[in-house]
C-alpha cells in the first residue's frame, strides 16, 4: 500500500499550468470532469429559483456551502467564506482540450455532449436511477475508444457530499476495470470530490489530479487520507 499512495498525487493549482510543462503522451488514460458551462452551480432543487409549495429552492452548491457552514473542525474555516459557488459559469476553452489530447493517449470527458469534441461511438451513460423527471436521468461521457456505447447503473444520492457534482467511486472503478490497464497512469485535471483520485488507489493505478479550487482541494484530501487510513488499518489487522 505504501507504494500506491506514492503514486497517488494531488496538487491544488490549475490545470493548465501543469499540463503545459508535461511531455507528450505523459498519461495513458486521462479521466476528466471539468466545468460544463450551464450554470450547474445555479440549478435548483424543484422548480427554480422562486417559492413552490411556500419552499425556497436553492442550488445544490448553495446548499452545500450553507451545510458546511453550519459544521465545525476542518469543515468550518476561512475557505467557506472565500469560495464563490461560481465554478460552472464556463466551459473551458479550446487550449484546454488541446493540451488534454496532447498529454494523455486517451480519454473520457465526462459531459462530453457539451462540447465540440470528434464524434465517437465509444459512449458512456451513467444512469443515475433519478426518481425526478426534473433531474437529469443519465449523464454522458465522451471517450476516444472505438468501442460500442457502455452504460453504468448507480443512484447518484450520496451522504456527505463534499462536491455538487460529485460521481460514486464505485463508478471509477468501473471505468478504470473497463478503460484502464496495470500499470497505466491516470490524470484528473478537475479532482472535485476525489473519487477519482481513490478509486485509482483502490485499482493500484498511478495518479496525478490538480484542483484549483482550495476548498474542495483540501476536503478531497481529507477524504482520501481517511480512505487509506482505514485501508492500512485493514491490513494491519
Amino acid at each position: 500500500m505504501i507504494e500506491v499512495q506514492k503514486m497517488n498525487v494531488a496538487y491544488n493549482m490549475d490545470c493548465m499550468e501543469a499540463m503545459r510543462q508535461m511531455p507528450d503522451n505523459a498519461f495513458d488514460l486521462a479521466v476528466v470532469d471539468p466545468p460544463y458551462g450551464i450554470g450547474a452551480d445555479n440549478f435548483k432543487n424543484g422548480a427554480g429559483a422562486s417559492k413552490d409549495g411556500g419552499k425556497l429552492y436553492q442550488s445544490t452548491a448553495v446548499k452545500m456551502k450553507n451545510r458546511l457552514n453550519t459544521g465545525s473542525g476542518k469543515l468550518k474555516n476561512r475557505l467557506l467564506n472565500q469560495s464563490d459557488c461560481s465554478w460552472d459559469s464556463e466551459p473551458p476553452q479550446k487550449e484546454y482540450f488541446n493540451e488534454l489530447f496532447r498529454v494523455s493517449k486517451n480519454q473520457i470527458i465526462w459531459g462530453g455532449n457539451y462540447f465540440d469534441l470528434p464524434p465517437t461511438r465509444g459512449i458512456i451513460v451513467w444512469d443515475k436511477v433519478q426518481p425526478w423527471e426534473n433531474f437529469s436521468q443519465v449523464e454522458l461521457a465522451w471517450t476516444s475508444f472505438d468501442r460500442p456505447a457502455a452504460l453504468f447503473k448507480m443512484c447518484n444520492t450520496m451522504p456527505g457530499k463534499i462536491h455538487p457534482t460529485q460521481k460514486p467511486i464505485a463508478l471509477y472503478e468501473w471505468l478504470f476495470k473497463k478503460y484502464a490497464k496495470p500499470g497505466d497512469k491516470i490524470l484528473d485535471t478537475h479532482l472535485g470530490s476525489g473519487s477519482s483520485r481513490i478509486a485509482a488507489y483502490n485499482a493500484g493505478l498511478y495518479f496525478i489530479g490538480y484542483e484549483i479550487n482550495e476548498l474542495y482541494f483540501n476536503l478531497q484530501e481529507e477524504r482520501y487520507q481517511k480512505h487509506t487510513a482505514q485501508e492500512n488499518l485493514f491490513l494491519m489487522e
